[in-house]
Parts: C-alpha cells; sequence; structure tokens
C-alpha cells in the first residue's frame, strides 16, 4: 500500500513538472509545427507593420504642426520686431487670428496630403492635389479682390 501511494505521487510529481509546450510537443506533427511557426511569424510582421504604420502617421502629424506654425511664427515675428501691438492693438489681433486660421487650414491640407500619400502610396498624384489648392487660393484671391 505504501508504495502504491508512493508511486502515485512520484508520476504525478513527474506529469506535473511538465509544462503545456512540452506535453503539445508530444503529440504535435511536423506538419502542425509548420502551421504554427507560419502563424508566428505573420503576427510578427503584423506587428511589425502597425509599428512602422504608427511611426509614419506620428512623423506626418509633426511636419504638419510645424508647417502649420510658420504662418503664426512669422506673424509674431513681425509683431514683435515692429512692436505693433502698442500702435494697433484690434489690427494685431486680428492678423494673429487670420495667421492661426491660416496656419490651421495649412495643417488640414498637409497632414491629410500626408496620410492619403501614406495610405495609396505611389496611386496618390500629390503634385495634382497641390495644384487643386492652388487654384483655389488663385480663386479665393481673385474673387476677393475683385468684389473691392
Amino acid at each position: 500500500m505504501k508504495r502504491l501511494l508512493l508511486l502515485t505521487i512520484l508520476i504525478g510529481g513527474l506529469a506535473a513538472a511538465q509544462t503545456p509546450e512540452e506535453l503539445y510537443q508530444q503529440y504535435i506533427t511536423p506538419e502542425t509545427q509548420a502551421i504554427l511557426d507560419r502563424f508566428e511569424e505573420a503576427e510578427r510582421q503584423t506587428q511589425e507593420a502597425e509599428e512602422a504604420a504608427r511611426t509614419k502617421k506620428t512623423l506626418a502629424l509633426a511636419a504638419a504642426v510645424l508647417i502649420g506654425l510658420i504662418p503664426v511664427g512669422a506673424t509674431v515675428r513681425n509683431i514683435v520686431r515692429k512692436k505693433s501691438w502698442k500702435e494697433n492693438p484690434s489690427g494685431t489681433l486680428q492678423a494673429l487670428g487670420v495667421s492661426v486660421l491660416g496656419g490651421a487650414v495649412l495643417f488640414a491640407l498637409n497632414y491629410g496630403v500626408f496620410l492619403l500619400k501614406i495610405r495609396y502610396g505611389d496611386a496618390f498624384n500629390t503634385a495634382f492635389v497641390f495644384l487643386i489648392v492652388a487654384v483655389l487660393i488663385a480663386g479665393s484671391i481673385y474673387l476677393y479682390r475683385k468684389k473691392d
């Protein structure tokens, strides 16, 4: 009876010492192992692609923000240089407001173009989009001057 109890405890301890991976290795076939390896490789490639896409989007956002800050920076530089806030505070605020709105438009256009370029790659014609934007800007300037 003692021997049987000791043998049962010994076998139970050996079975518990094996990890699930070790138990799976006893019954896995080479075909199943190849499928598992391909799955792990595909999972790794998917994670790398997602990380690369996230990095590209972050870079596009940073570039668009920097481009959008150009009008604001130029306006603030002129305000400080010419000290226009002393002589014309309302005009200074209007100029700052227009430059902020212009910067927001530049940001939106550039970020949209960058994201479309990332998503569609060479299928997206960047020059055509910038040509359309230039025509829109020229048309709006023409209409503005025509009113006066």
